[in-house]
């Protein structure tokens, strides 16, 4: 397996073997381990109070109120909240069909 080519793959042209050839991925192998750097843990949710600007988590909480700014560009504004604190998004693209599932409550 570890010299097996990585075109033996159905989907594995030789246009997507140049891309991951590129990325240093030539065998089935150097597929196998090839790893993320990184990743987000989306199943732990934190508190709203927990948060410190520049984190990125994953948080639930309840919708107090939803506005609709008008300006140089329209924007939604949400604000949630749970028992430790709140927090105020900003959606810049949506569709009347997100605003109605942002409702308060």
């Amino acid at each position: 397996m570890d010299v097996t080519p990585i075109t033996v793959l159905k989907g594995i042209g030789p246009r997507n073997a140049d891309r991951l050839a590129r990325i240093g991925v030539c065998t089935v192998q150097d597929l196998l381990f090839h790893l993320p750097s990184r990743y987000q843990d989306r199943t732990r949710v934190l508190p709203l109070g927990a948060l410190t600007p520049g984190d990125q988590a994953v948080v639930e909480g309840v919708v107090e109120f939803t506005e609709i700014r008008l300006g140089r560009r329209r924007s939604l504004l949400v604000r949630i909240a749970d028992g430790s604190g709140h927090l105020v998004l900003r959606f810049f693209h949506f569709s009347a069909a997100q605003k109605a599932g942002l409702t308060a409550g």
